[in-house]
């Protein structure tokens, strides 16, 4: 079989395992590359293709909108697959017109589908003589509308417009490091953002002078900033509540703290043990496999981090599945999670102790709500803003980031448990 048509048919496969079957983008990838044997530039090539479409879906279908008569039939999910994949190839990787419309018929071919093939050759060569396909296009087709709206609701249209558009580009590669930042920001030709954070300029990781000896970990810029709200943490018993892939864990073992790294599931705690041997922080820090709401004792930690389960709207430029398989009342119920998550910080830490609470959400219930329903209790009082961050500061005293400003979206909160 043509490599072209392979890669088709794997990209074909994944893009209806996360549209139509409601998986994760990760595991589908994962489960139909172990399939077959590409090279490593094909791989690639699948991974790109599908994660375009997935973040660019909404306006594909509204171009294909306009060269069929009526909407495909629930049962075409191959051909609906072709077609959406075929429409980005042709509008966004500017790949040349023959080569979408021959790959894509034989791609249909190839699931045995020969009757339909002549009808995808005709809509790929209508949408070729479009003079402006995208026109009455716009990047907020591309989020379900429940999702758009609750951004216009909090933000304002102007910022969810900015949002949207800053989640169509490829995200930037940030790496945390142990220290000196500039000094290896000059090393990788990159740059030093505000959170101390060096931004490169993109490829693998592991291919950055130091990286494999334990300098730095990958970690979005927004991300690392929890961590640095606390106050001293030198000789400080830490928890991180829900620690994998362990950024957080490393960014407090870094300052000295002695932490115990939480996770409910063991398998992740292996990334988090492997994370902290190789940056060489395994003397400080213990793993625990433990659902959090579940860790007994009282007031045994210094500090505790939570950064907890959430809806992750925040990532959709990196993680553009979530916006297919995110339904309302996920937010709703993360959102009760989280309040739990946090009382039981709350409960784990001593009196004075802090605690920082963060989610990688834009949706405010999962946010200033959460905290202002905690802080109801009188258990703790939420902490000033540094100087630093005074211009993300919310109405409500937590640290909002937007991915407009050029991270992921995230809110974080430093609180301080009460002595009354």
């Amino acid at each position: 079989m043509d490599r072209a048509v392979i890669t088709r048919r794997c990209a074909v496969r994944i893009l209806i395992a996360v549209t139509e079957d409601g998986q994760m983008l990760d595991a589908a990838f994962d489960r139909e590359m172990r399939s077959v044997s590409v090279s490593e530039e094909d791989t690639s090539f699948v991974r790109l293709l599908v994660t375009t479409c997935l973040r660019r879906m909404g306006q594909a279908d509204a171009v294909l909108a306009k060269l069929m008569k009526k909407p495909l039939p629930a049962k075409q999910s191959i051909v609906r697959a072709v077609l959406r994949l075929s429409v980005i190839q042709a509008l966004f990787l500017e790949t040349p017109a023959h080569a979408v419309v021959h790959t894509a018929v034989e791609t249909v071919r190839s699931f045995r589908m020969s009757g339909m093939t002549g009808f995808v050759n005709g809509v790929l060569r209508a949408l070729m003589r479009l003079e402006q396909p995208l026109a009455d296009t716009g990047v907020s087709m591309n989020f379900p509308k429940w999702l758009y709206e609750s951004w216009q609701r909090a933000y304002g249209s102007d910022r969810a417009a900015a949002i949207a558009e800053a989640m169509m580009a490829v995200p930037a590669l940030d790496i945390t490091v142990k220290e000196n930042p500039s000094v290896w920001a000059e090393k990788w030709g990159s740059i030093v953002l505000p959170t101390g954070s060096v931004r490169v300029a993109g490829g693998s990781p592991t291919e950055l002078e130091g990286f494999n000896t334990g300098i730095g970990w990958v970690q979005n810029a927004a991300a690392s900033v929890p961590a640095q709200l606390f106050s001293d943490l030198s000789g400080k018993r830490v928890a991180d509540l829900c620690a994998a892939p362990g950024g957080k864990t490393a960014q407090m073992a870094a300052r000295g703290a002695e932490v115990t790294a939480f996770d409910i599931s063991d398998k992740r705690l292996v990334r988090v043990r492997d994370n902290m041997k190789r940056l060489g922080f395994s003397e400080r820090v213990t793993t625990v496999a433990a659902d959090a709401l579940t860790i007994p004792g009282r007031e045994i930690f210094d500090a505790v981090l939570l950064d907890a389960p959430c809806s992750a709207t925040g990532t959709l430029q990196r993680h553009p599945d979530l916006k297919w398989v995110r339904h309302p009342a996920d937010i709703e119920r993360l959102a009760d999670l989280q309040r739990r998550l946090l009382c039981k910080a709350v409960e784990l830490v001593k009196v004075g102790g802090e605690v920082v609470f963060a989610t990688c959400s834009l949706q405010p219930e999962e946010g200033d709500a959460v905290v202002q329903a905690v802080a109801a209790t009188g258990t703790v009082c939420v902490m000033p803003v540094p100087e630093k961050w005074a211009s993300y500061r919310t109405e409500a005293g937590g640290i909002r980031f937007f991915p407009d400003q050029g991270y992921d979206g995230f809110y974080m909160c430093l609180l301080r448990k009460n002595t009354g």
